[in-house]
């Protein structure tokens, strides 16, 4: 009877241990899905914008040889290639998505998502015809080339378990930190500042500085505002075209809501560090998130056939506006 009573205990005792390691794996699992299903639900707000097929696109009139700045607006001196025209494009893009849920307790976790981005880029040289001094018209091709994509783009995400209107427990999120990514080893984006009147935002550690979901980025409506791009190449000596694009909604994908522009050089710091500006005349929407966009690509592959990587580093970020606010 004794041998039948301590069996029992410790089948019993055995069962406890067992279920309280699988509740504990349930839970974290559980916890896994339930901010899956936020991400899937949400996918504007944390997808990577810029990176889909485009059609031909003349990159020729973004080639800055050299910049100076004048009290109010910076100017720069362009040329653009007055023997040949240049398209560009890209075909066969698609996007791979990776989350990992780090679980820190029953309340709170935080998700790395991370975008992989394959496909090809084009390059298309064809013969300028001028007609007079001022017009031309596309002639033949010269020479085509393709360069294959290859991107990793990461963006972190803080969820925390509230109550929601009707007084149930979900997971929100509540702050993220800027999407960043790059192809190739040489590009990089060391700083993005955003300048109004005498106050300057400078962000940097993209990837571990968490910015609140519900109160982004601010940025002042109000006086001269610039934002510059501080960026890095390793191959010293090679020109970069900067491409910026602000003011659309995370969840609109209407192309009227998108603002697209190009950045200039205006110097070179003493760290080799390249600063490329642009005056930005902020949304009037006051109170809405918009989202933004800088792209960097090496000159190398968009107007070196034999160069056959595509260099490129990308920045995203949400973002609203106030009137007269410091940034």
């Amino acid at each position: 009877m004794k041998r039948y009573s301590l069996l029992l205990i410790s089948v019993v005792t055995l069962g406890l241990i067992i279920s309280c390691e699988v509740s504990e794996t349930d839970q974290s699992t559980d916890i896994e899905s339930a901010i899956m299903r936020v991400i899937a639900a949400d996918d504007s707000t944390y997808g990577l914008e810029g990176m889909g097929n485009i059609e031909d696109e003349d990159y020729t009139l973004g080639k800055s040889l050299a910049g100076a700045q004048t009290s109010v607006v910076p100017s720069v001196l362009t040329f653009r290639d007055s023997n040949y025209v240049w398209r560009f494009g890209r075909s066969g893009m698609q996007k791979d998505r990776e989350i990992t849920v780090e679980v820190e307790d029953d309340s709170s976790a935080v998700a790395l998502i991370s975008h992989h981005i394959t496909g090809t880029f084009h390059v298309k040289q064809f013969e300028r015809v001028w007609i007079t001094e001022d017009e031309w018209e596309q002639g033949d091709s010269v020479r085509f080339s393709e360069k294959s994509i290859d991107m990793t783009a990461n963006r972190r995400v803080a969820f925390r378990k509230r109550l929601d209107r009707e007084g149930e427990e979900r997971w929100f999120p509540v702050a993220m930190t800027l999407l960043s990514g790059q192809s190739g080893e040489n590009l990089d984006i060391e700083s993005l500042e955003w300048v109004a009147e005498d106050s300057t935002l400078i962000l940097t550690n993209f990837e571990t500085v968490l910015y609140n979901r519900n109160h982004p980025l601010l940025f002042s409506q109000m006086g001269i505002n610039h934002m510059n791009v501080v960026l890095s190449n390793d191959v010293e000596g090679e020109a970069e075209k900067v491409i910026g694009r602000l003011g659309y909604h995370p969840r609109f994908g209407n192309p009227d809501f998108k603002s697209r522009f190009h950045f200039h050089y205006i110097e070179t710091l003493d760290t080799g560090d390249k600063v490329y500006t642009q005056r930005i005349i902020p949304n009037r929407l006051q109170r809405r998130h918009f989202k933004g966009f800088v792209e960097v690509i090496d000159y190398r592959t968009l107007f070196d056939h034999d160069y056959v990587n595509y260099s490129a580093a990308t920045l995203g970020f949400i973002y609203t506006t106030r009137e007269r606010v410091r940034p």
